[in-house]
């Protein structure tokens, strides 16, 4: 199974829950969901790749039953699709929206070609956290989600020379080129922030914890994280 069927399978079990459980209050959440935001080159992808490996060696608890990944590649493709994004258009049932559910229906109309993706993204991740067991890579995730409960909202931050050695899989061996690469990304998501959210990227206030990756290895941010969704559900219920 591909990982866009695998986010569809997930959107079909929202919508099984939508139509057997109770209403969702977003004052109070669902489950839990993790949203992480990094430096280009600071682990993001490996961190949420190995937490989801991690969640998946728990599924004999319900808690870590049924957990999606979505990266920003994959709410493109969703954002893209008018067949799922119908899917997750008729997920939204409560009465009840906050500063930031009436500034991302601001967002829906209007604005050039790319900004409409980014903001039925925006859409997207804000509907899984909502009903929550995701986990949220970029795209201002944990911006959009901060005013949500039971959210674990993590920055991932590290020395250029550790990013460059990590991105020239992606850019090649040239570490100037590498550099040149990694600035563009981070500018780009700094700049993505500012617009959308009117804030700056680099603040610690806006997260529950900034980890310096050449100093605390993945593995233990994983480990961290998933002692959180399980406080995080038991302070919920």
């Amino acid at each position: 199974m591909t990982e866009i069927h695998k986010l569809a399978s997930f959107i079909d079990s929202l919508h099984y829950h939508e139509k057997n459980g109770p209403a969702i209050d977003p004052k109070k959440g669902c489950f839990p969901f993790v949203a992480i935001s990094r430096q280009a080159g600071a682990g993001g992808q490996a961190l949420a790749t190995l937490l989801t490996e991690k969640i998946q060696k728990l599924h004999a608890e319900p808690l870590f039953q049924d957990w999606q990944l979505c990266n920003q590649e994959l709410c493109q493709m969703v954002a893209q699709d008018p067949k799922l994004k119908d899917m997750v258009e008729s997920l939204r049932r409560t009465e009840y929206h906050s500063h930031a559910e009436d500034m991302i229906a601001q967002f829906i109309y209007g604005g050039a070609s790319q900004d409409l993706v980014i903001k039925k993204m925006f859409h997207l991740m804000r509907t899984f956290a909502l009903h929550g067991k995701v986990i949220l890579v970029g795209r201002g995730s944990t911006f959009l989600t901060r005013d949500l409960p039971l959210g674990i909202q993590v920055r991932l931050e590290a020395s250029m020379e550790s990013r460059i050695k990590r991105m020239m899989p992606v850019f090649g061996p040239d570490a100037k080129k590498v550099r040149q690469g990694i600035e563009e990304k981070d500018k780009a998501k700094a700049e993505l922030v500012k617009t959308f959210f009117h804030t700056d990227i680099r603040d610690p206030l806006l997260y529950d914890m900034t980890f310096n990756t050449d100093r605390v290895p993945i593995e233990e941010i994983a480990k961290l994280l998933i002692e959180m969704i399980r406080d995080k559900a038991a302070g919920a219920c």
